[in-house]
């Protein structure tokens, strides 16, 4: 599904936006609200919500065909989370524990379930992975630190930093799939 929906987004198809908008809302709301840590007003997370969709649209002839939508967007979001702290002034919160996310906010009670499943599963598949590997993808995917960050704090290189990461993706990507979680749709 979302290989034709970026197909038609790149052929200028709204209605591809409007149905992406339909299933990612929730999604992008609570990753916004989830990074924010709370402390955005319901306004502003509205608003950078609509503004995610709103680059998603302006950057659609980059996309790749292949490309996931649901990470593609929660990097947008985060990024949107984070120049709207700069342009107050302020650091984006820190949250105490990465295990405090949560990532469903549907009236779904099914959805509710799966998803809190999935969260339970991929914390387990997190804690499999050995250190510095589980660290570096908490400190990276959880809380946005930048790799030239890490990698002066674990004393490694950049790209030793990056190639952790893709290398801990995969162990992540395969033990959820053997779990029953696909990232395909």
């Amino acid at each position: 599904m979302e290989t034709d929906w970026i197909r038609r987004l790149k052929q200028d198809d709204e209605t591809a936006l409007c149905e992406i908008i339909g299933k990612y809302t929730g999604y992008v709301y609570t990753i916004l609200r989830n990074f924010s840590h709370g402390t955005l007003p319901q306004e502003d997370l509205e608003e950078l919500t609509a503004d995610v969709f709103l680059r998603l649209w302006n950057s659609r002839n980059r996309l790749r065909d292949d490309s996931d939508l649901a990470p593609y967007l929660a990097a947008i979001a985060r990024n949107g989370v984070k120049n709207r702290f700069r342009i107050l002034g302020k650091q984006p919160p820190v949250r105490q524990s990465y295990e405090d996310l949560t990532l469903s906010d549907a009236k779904d009670l099914c959805g509710d379930a799966e998803m809190v499943e999935m969260i339970a599963c991929l914390l387990r598949a997190l804690d499999s992975l050995c250190e510095p590997d589980r660290s570096l993808m908490i400190r990276f995917y959880f809380y946005g630190e930048k790799t030239s960050a890490l990698a002066r704090a674990y004393h490694m290189t950049d790209a030793a930093v990056r190639l952790r990461l893709h290398r801990s993706r995969g162990k992540l990507r395969k033990l959820m799939t053997e779990r029953g979680f696909d990232h395909v749709e």
